[in-house]
């Protein structure tokens, strides 16, 4: 008897669904106003947070990046962005948004036993998660029109 190995199609339906099993199942991000390159952040300044500025129609024009963080490996559809922030490590991302996205409108609805971390408001969804580099990966996906 031979055995088969590989993964599962239910668990590989959730590692794409949670974005945690490598690659980019999403398309590249439109490109900015003006711009005929994909939207990407700009590096923070001084300390200062900077954002990244989200497509055209969604409910908040920008997502706030940590101090130091830059949004790489922008990937966007009708209802979902993803990125990765470089510059900082996951913690660190992790703790910038548990101490801002509060005070902007978005409530923390993680499970403190995962490591995904959820927030939700302003019609979207956001998970921050760790993409086994050291770097954080959020995906922010809207929950209405």
């Amino acid at each position: 008897m031979t055995k088969k190995r590989g993964i599962s199609l239910l668990a590989l339906v959730a590692c794409l669904a949670i974005g945690g099993c490598g690659g980019d199942p999403l398309p590249p991000a439109p490109a900015a106003a003006g711009s005929s390159q994909p939207a990407t952040g700009t590096p923070a300044a001084s300390g200062s947070a900077s954002a990244y500025p989200m497509p055209a129609g969604w409910p908040s024009p920008e997502f706030p990046l940590p101090p130091g963080g830059t949004a790489s490996g922008p990937r966007a559809t009708d209802t979902a962005v993803s990125f990765r922030i470089s510059g900082v490590d996951t913690e660190t991302a992790k703790g910038f948004y548990a101490e801002s996205l509060p005070g902007l409108g978005y409530a923390d609805t993680h499970n403190a036993n995962l490591a995904i971390v959820r927030y939700e408001g302003n019609g979207l969804k956001i998970l921050v998660q760790d993409e086994q580099s050291g770097t954080a990966r959020v995906t922010i996906t809207k929950t209405a029109d």
